[in-house]
Formats: C-alpha cells, structure tokens, sequence
C-alpha cells in the first residue's frame, strides 16, 4: 500500500506543476454531471451517480461524486478528487487526469480505496458537455476499474 501512496503523491505534484500553465479563465467555474458508468471487478455491473465540481484554478478543479452499483446486490459509492485539465486553451475538447478517495458501502462493510483515472470533456453547447471518463480503483482486494459517460451541466 506505500508504493501506491508514493505514486499517488508523485501523480499529485506533477497535476500541480502542470496547473501552473495555461491560464485561461473562461472555463466555467461549476459543473453538475449525470452518468452511466459500467464497473469491473471479478464480475461486471451497472451503475448511475452524480456528481459536483468546482474548478479554484484555470485548470484544478475538486469534484465530489455519488453513485449507485447494481451487482449482486446494491453498492454506493462517495468519491473525492482532484481534477487537472490539460487544454483549457481550446474549449472544444479538454482532456483531464485525477487522483483521489473513494468509498463503496453495502449492508456489511464500508471499503476505501486510492483512486487514479482520466478522460475527456467534450462540448456540445456552451453550457451542456459530454463526458468520457476511466478510474482505477485500488483497494485490499485488487483493481477495479468504472467507465462512466455521461452529460455535464456548467454554470457561475
């Protein structure tokens, strides 16, 4: 579990060094998601969540998400992270690493893991975005990956 702890903090320093460049504030400064994602993890599952995030810098953002996981019985999911976009110069498509927490609760135990993933931000109008995104879970029990899609919200 260290070695994941240093690549995590190692990954946060480099989102951080990179989030010194491009400075371009026309990027909205909230965004609401709705999405679909497809889990992973010895079997496969669906699932549907929400979340919020708040961009403080031209390209960091902290992005909180809830979710639901239908498997063999249901998962919910909280998660935290920090988002780094990577082209805030050209709005059209803006892809994006993140690191963080997450939590999954069932009737009997509550699971934490690392989280690390990325993806892509895409514009259909000037509020309304589509989002693709892949985050790989590391938890006591392995890896375990959630592709989500899903449309994104922004507003002041």
């Amino acid at each position: 579990m260290r070695k994941y702890m240093l690549l995590a903090t190692f990954l946060f320093l480099i989102m951080l060094a990179s989030s010194l460049y491009g400075e371009n504030n026309d990027q909205p400064e909230w965004n609401a998601t709705l999405f679909g994602s497809y889990f992973k993890a010895g079997g496969s599952a669906f699932g549907i969540g929400g979340a919020v995030s708040c961009r403080f810098t031209p390209r960091l953002e902290i992005e909180g998400e809830v979710y639901t996981i239908f498997l063999d019985h249901i998962y919910y999911g909280l998660s935290e992270g920090l988002i780094c976009n990577f082209d805030t110069e050209h709005n059209k498509t803006v892809p994006y690493v993140l690191v963080g927490i997450s939590q999954l609760k069932d009737e009997e135990a509550l699971i934490f893991n690392v989280m690390f993933g990325g993806g892509v931000k895409s514009d259909l109008t000037k509020s309304l975005k589509m989002k693709f995104d892949l985050r790989l879970h590391l938890c006591a029990d392995g890896i375990w990956w959630k592709f989500s899609t899903g449309l994104m919200w922004s507003f002041e």
